[in-house]
């Protein structure tokens, strides 16, 4: 067998390319990184200078002047009212009393008024003297 240096020089590199590239895949597989830093002058932007603005004049704003605002003047609260309080008991109704036409269809004397109506007729009084007829007459024209 005969030994060709050129032939085992060109197995060897190529052996030597096969090795590194198996190193590297097992070294990404690692998550290992390899890198070649390559040194060189770095340029570097100067920091920024700060400069204070001219001055500037602003003319003051003009006076302003209020007027007070006008008195409150507050009335007196309006009187108490006092209502008469609701009976205890209700009395019995009054005795029927047959007069000479009941059997004609008239009524006789005031007509029978709710709880409610006699309520509101007795409130009429509380009222001006002048509106008393007119509630009184309201009320009155609730009846049957």
């Amino acid at each position: 067998m005969s030994f060709h240096r050129a032939a085992f020089v060109q197995r060897s590199g190529l052996a030597a390319i096969a090795a590194a590239a198996l190193l590297l895949g097992a070294a990404a597989h690692a998550e290992v990184n390899f890198s070649i830093g390559v040194g060189g002058p770095v340029y570097e932007e100067p920091q920024p200078v700060y400069v204070n603005p001219p001055p500037v004049y602003y003319q003051p704003a003009p006076p302003v002047y209020y007027q007070p605002a006008p008195p409150v003047y507050y009335a007196p609260p309006p009187p108490p009212v006092y209502y008469r309080p609701a009976p205890g008991y209700y009395p019995p109704p009054p005795p029927v009393s047959y007069g000479p036409n009941y059997y004609q269809g008239q009524p006789q004397g005031r007509p029978r008024l709710s709880d409610m109506q006699q309520r509101a007729l007795d409130n009429c009084s509380l009222l001006a003297p002048r509106e008393q007829g007119r509630c009184r007459a309201t009320v009155m024209s609730t009846t049957r």
